[in-house]
């Protein structure tokens, strides 16, 4: 089995779009009909912040313990911003990278959490934060001065492009496809627009096929084909993952399939595919073969998928635990 401890060798850098994660924790019991308004208010008792969208990207690495850890970003001047940024600095992120951009808020994802009435806490319609706001020239000159240092300081490089209006502009798109260093790329909406040299582009089977309808190629029902296709078009590695039904390495002249770790249970699938990227980017970064990686990172997305509630990170040693398991 590839010795995990090697990622404490690995100087990696996470670009992308941070989000700060908030849960207000409400009890029911002391909830009383407001006097104002027909209502019944949500006493929060208890609130948790966390790193969120590309944000939670980096909470993962972080997890994994690299020897170094850079983010890259573009966020609000505001209490948001604030509050993510302590949260870096909690997990040991650097945040040397992050634009504070006059004018803009920092998004977020604030998610009221019922409970007190019985043992089942509930998850009512989230509050989103989400900033409408271009990213400047100012702000993209920044990402852009930042890559230039990342090339020549990092040894891999990991890309969650999240938002329709974020930092990861057609400019930063184009750097990125010039780095030396290793880029893991993934995008909710334009994955189909990445290319790099070395590392791989990591879409779910859904933007898979959205990025080839933007390409103009027509989706098939095989999911490798999808694949293979979409490496053709991009000229560059594809890492497919398929949910439960595992994932897809395809490079040139080499098509590996990795099955996923069965998980009994109650699952949250909320923020597997971070857990999944850091994984694969930080072992392969570390030496691990395409292969080695998938196996680690599908070990890895057990872990969190069993932690409820949350989008969890997977240790070291919680991975190791599962790959044990699995050759038992």
């Amino acid at each position: 089995m590839f010795d995990l401890s090697l990622i404490g060798r690995v100087r990696i850098g996470v670009l992308g779009d941070a989000a700060l994660d908030v849960h207000w924790y409400a009890d029911m019991k002391k909830s009383e009909l407001s006097r104002e308004t027909p209502h019944y208010p949500l006493p929060v008792v208890r609130e948790e912040f966390s790193p969120g969208a590309a944000g939670n990207l980096a909470a993962n690495v972080a997890a994994l313990l690299p020897g170094r850890l850079d983010f890259c970003g573009v966020i609000g001047g505001d209490w948001r911003g604030e509050l993510l940024k302590k949260e870096f600095s909690r997990r040991s992120i650097g945040c040397g990278g992050l634009v504070a951009e006059p004018g803009r808020f920092t998004n977020a994802y604030c998610k009221p959490m019922r409970m007190g009435i019985s043992d089942v806490i509930y998850e009512d319609p989230r509050i989103d934060f989400s900033s409408d706001m271009p990213v400047s020239h100012v702000a993209e000159a920044a990402v852009l001065d930042w890559l230039d240092k990342a090339e020549a300081s990092l040894d891999a490089l990991c890309v969650c492009d999240q938002f329709e209006k974020g930092c990861v502009t057609a400019a930063v798109r184009a750097r990125l496809a010039e780095m030396r260093i290793p880029v893991f790329a993934d995008s909710r909406y334009r994955i189909g627009l990445f290319r790099v040299k070395n590392g791989c582009l990591k879409p779910n089977e859904h933007e898979c096929a959205a990025a080839l309808l933007s390409l103009g190629a027509e989706p098939s029902e095989d999911m490798e084909e999808n694949g293979r296709r979409l490496r053709e078009l991009t000229g560059s590695d594809i890492l497919l993952t398929l949910g439960e039904n595992g994932s897809l390495w395809i490079s040139e002249g080499e098509t590996v399939r990795v099955p996923a770790v069965k998980t009994a249970g109650e699952v949250d699938i909320c923020g597997a595919g971070d857990t999944y990227l850091a994984a694969f980017a930080c072992s392969a970064a570390a030496g691990a073969a395409p292969e080695e990686a998938m196996r680690i990172a599908s070990a890895a997305s057990s872990v969190t998928v069993r932690k409820l509630g949350t989008t969890g990170t997977a240790s070291r040693e919680e991975i190791a635990a599962v790959m044990g398991n699995a050759h038992e």
